[in-house]
């Protein structure tokens, strides 16, 4: 219970003060809060239940008049009559059905407070704020929220790109995010790994093999590479890895959306480098495209859980077993049906 020991006095407190400042209905204004606390109600929910003050009382520790003042008091505030005190045992009417109805509902939310808001538990969320990277967003989070919706009453999405997220998650416009930055260079943040995935070599239908990195430095020469915007994750990381392997590759075309970069390989406009959440992400579009093993070994990305710590309690947990089974359960189906090599490669 909240503050339930120290109802009972506050209930003889408040009958005293009431009994000095008595006021007849018409002289009352119109009901508020103040005119009622978790004490009155639990009072009212014992009489009703018990369908006697003198038992209600016992229960209470408190004396039989005191427990019907706050009845009393009770009918004034809300101006209609709770208990039918004409038959024996007396009843609710119509109103105190109503009233104890909604009393046990603010009565139970009471006693789960101290847990939800200071406690260890802290699972209760009102609204969750995800934000999830734009290549994983769709079908990821509407399969997420599937297995989440009896767990948390309401949620607010937002996917874009990895840095504009770590920005809104700092500013705490964000509870938890689903992201390839893995905050390492944060204390306060928990990080747990959601899957790791390589990148793959995304070529025209009409292109030949690329069996090796020789094959790959000829394509770079040949076809332009359709990039993502170095302004995001995957453009840095692809830019990164082509750096490595000394490869300088002309700058033609960037996007910051990954379903129109798929678009321009399936129209034989060039050759990309994703990773496979991206392909289910644009998934249309594989049927128009050759998905091919990197011949460059190294290139994978891992996608995090990302909250802050000890804030959640076992939400963030609990997210993430739910995100592995969006993933481990049919998510790559398409993608496998033209690579099933990926299988083997994708650590969920």
């Amino acid at each position: 219970m909240v503050g339930m020991s120290c109802i009972h006095a506050q209930i003889q407190h408040k009958i005293v003060c009431s009994l000095q400042l008595s006021r007849t209905v018409a002289d009352r204004s119109p009901m508020h809060h103040r005119d009622f606390d978790l004490g009155s109600l639990e009072v009212f929910v014992a009489v009703a239940e018990l369908g006697s003050m003198t038992r209600a009382a016992g229960r209470l520790g408190l004396t039989q008049s005191a427990v019907s003042h706050v009845v009393r008091q009770l009918e004034t505030a809300f101006a209609t009559q709770l208990l039918d005190r004409s038959i024996r045992p007396m009843a609710l009417t119509a109103a105190g059905q109503r009233l104890w109805h909604w009393s046990n509902r603010i009565l139970t939310d009471a006693r789960q407070l101290p847990a939800a808001i200071g406690g260890t538990d802290g699972a209760f969320m009102p609204e969750l704020r995800i934000g999830c990277i734009d290549t994983l967003a769709a079908p990821f989070i509407p399969r997420l929220l599937q297995r989440l919706r009896d767990h948390v009453p309401s949620f607010s999405i937002a996917s874009g790109l990895c840095g504009q997220l770590r920005e809104q998650f700092l500013a705490r416009r964000l509870d938890v995010l689903f992201t390839n930055d893995s905050f390492d260079d944060m204390d306060q943040v928990d990080s747990l790994c959601l899957l790791t995935e390589p990148f793959v070599l995304l070529l025209p239908r009409s292109c030949p093999d690329v069996v090796d990195e020789a094959a790959l430095r000829t394509l770079s020469q040949t076809l332009p590479l359709i990039r993502s915007t170095t302004d995001s994750a995957l453009g840095r990381l692809v830019d990164q890895h082509l750096r490595r392997l000394g490869m300088e590759v002309p700058r033609s075309f960037a996007f910051d959306a990954t379903d129109t970069v798929m678009a321009m390989v399936a129209e034989e406009m060039g050759w990309s480098l994703l990773p496979p959440t991206a392909l289910v992400k644009s998934r249309q579009h594989l049927n128009h495209m050759r998905v091919l093993p990197l011949p460059t070994s190294g290139f994978r990305r891992s996608i995090h859980v990302v909250t802050r710590k000890g804030e959640l309690g076992k939400l963030p947990a609990n997210i993430h077993k739910a995100g592995r089974a969006v993933i481990q359960q049919g998510y790559f189906t398409d993608v496998f049906a033209i690579s099933p090599w990926l299988k083997a490669i994708i650590r969920r």
